[in-house]
């Protein structure tokens, strides 16, 4: 894969796009079947590029053209503009957890999510009501592809009593950022062996909780001008900077980044309103699979440090595109 930088500047419009006819190939952003997983390898280019990216402002109008490397090519017309559909991106991490007994009867959780940071690794506490202190359950451990699946243990033998809930903290350790939940289970009404859902979280370092993040984005393919327009609405985010790829892979299964969007930034009431990047010199079109929209919880600056991801490298929104 390769990836070239270009001082070319193209405007964009504020606001959602219209519908206008056209042959230029639009995508539809959507969540599909996981992709195989990729290897280390692919990890250590995520983070290679995403250490290199510089931190930007949101807005009309961006720099930078992307030349593709073994993507799957798609076809496109010769001229015309995109009628583009606005879609839900969806927050991360995502899946279940599925409570049980181990030896001696002892409480175990089984954790199967994606969209978690490669390689990560995560403490994960049951708060019940009536007791001071919360389960500590095994640590939880994400791939190279941000996926997990596993098997968690604790101490606990008691009876586990309704209206607890599961938490899944960011990182490891007694750190302030550590300890923010990423994802939680509603209050558990019937804690047995069925599946619960997990529910994605964004706290600011203040310890402010506005729920799941929310956003859509639209992307579209211009063949006759060589132009990759990606536009990006977000609301709950961690006010500042957050950088933002589109990647080769999936939701799922995460891969290398393939064009890096200048960093979105969110007001102080976590809104990212309508931010345009313009890439240029794209000659390829978007494929039928294999790319994937992700919007990290830092900035461009912070999400890599030593070709390694950092806590703040944490996927926020998430789509694939089709």
């Amino acid at each position: 894969m390769s990836f070239t930088a270009s001082a070319n500047r193209s405007a964009g419009a504020d606001g959602p796009p219209c519908r206008t006819q056209g042959r230029v190939s639009g995508a539809r952003i959507r969540l599909g079947a996981g992709a195989a997983t990729v290897s280390a390898l692919a990890a250590a280019a995520i983070l290679t590029l995403a250490a290199s990216a510089g931190a930007g402002t949101s807005g009309a109008g961006t720099s930078g053209a992307g030349t593709v490397g073994a993507a799957t090519v798609g076809s496109a017309a010769d001229h015309g503009t995109a009628a583009v559909d606005i879609l839900s991106l969806r927050a991360m991490p995502a899946g279940t957890v599925t409570f049980g007994r181990g030896s001696h009867g002892r409480l175990t959780v089984h954790a199967d999510m994606f969209g978690l940071t490669p390689g990560s690794s995560h403490s994960v506490n049951l708060v019940i009501p009536g007791r001071s202190r919360a389960i500590r359950f095994s640590p939880l451990t994400a791939n190279s592809a941000g996926h997990a699946s596993s098997a968690l243990r604790s101490d606990f033998t008691g009876h586990l009593r309704r209206g607890g809930r599961l938490l899944i903290r960011m990182g490891v350790g007694g750190g302030r950022v550590a300890r923010e939940p990423i994802a939680e289970t509603r209050r558990l009404r019937h804690p047995g062996h069925r599946p619960h859902r997990l529910i994605p979280v964004e706290v600011s370092r203040g310890g402010i909780s506005s729920g799941p993040p929310r956003g859509r984005a639209t992307i579209s393919y211009n063949a006759h001008r060589h132009t990759l327009t990606v536009t990006v609405h977000a609301t709950r985010l961690t006010p500042g900077p957050h950088a933002a790829h589109i990647h080769m892979g999936s939701c799922q299964s995460q891969g290398p980044v393939l064009y890096m969007l200048r960093d979105l930034v969110a007001n102080s009431q976590g809104t990212v309103a309508h931010a345009v990047r313009v890439f240029t010199n794209v000659t390829k079109p978007i494929p039928a699979e294999g790319w994937y929209l992700n919007i990290h919880q830092g900035n461009s600056k912070d999400i890599a440090k030593s070709g390694q991801p950092t806590i703040l490298f944490r996927p926020l929104l998430c789509r694939n595109i089709h």
